[in-house]
């Protein structure tokens, strides 16, 4: 999601950025294998997940590069999905497994 939001809201030269079809399908194709998946592991994440599927249900990849109005409005609410995600994230710390020394 973070790669489809920079490409649509940044620019590039004074041009919006080149982004390729294949970035919105691979996005919606996701939604559909966490919902068949069946993760459901955290309320706010299925929330967030239903979301940002709502937000890019029905764009064309084409109509995005046609119409700054309508670029700008998705890059921003995937933008705001983001930053909710990014504070859903949590780094979990590592194993400390303990070995005996040699003798």
């Amino acid at each position: 999601m973070s790669h489809l939001t920079e490409r649509l809201a940044g620019n590039e030269d004074g041009k919006p950025k080149v982004f390729r079809d294949s970035a919105i399908q691979n996005l919606s194709e996701f939604f559909g294998r966490f919902r068949q998946l069946n993760v459901r592991s955290n309320e706010q994440l299925d929330a967030l997940v239903d979301d940002a599927s709502r937000i890019v249900r029905g764009v064309n990849p084409q109509t995005l590069r046609d119409n700054a109005g309508l670029r700008q409005q998705v890059a921003t609410e995937l933008s705001r999905v983001q930053s909710v995600l990014d504070g859903l994230l949590v780094d979990r710390p590592r194993r400390n497994i303990l070995r005996r020394a040699k003798s």
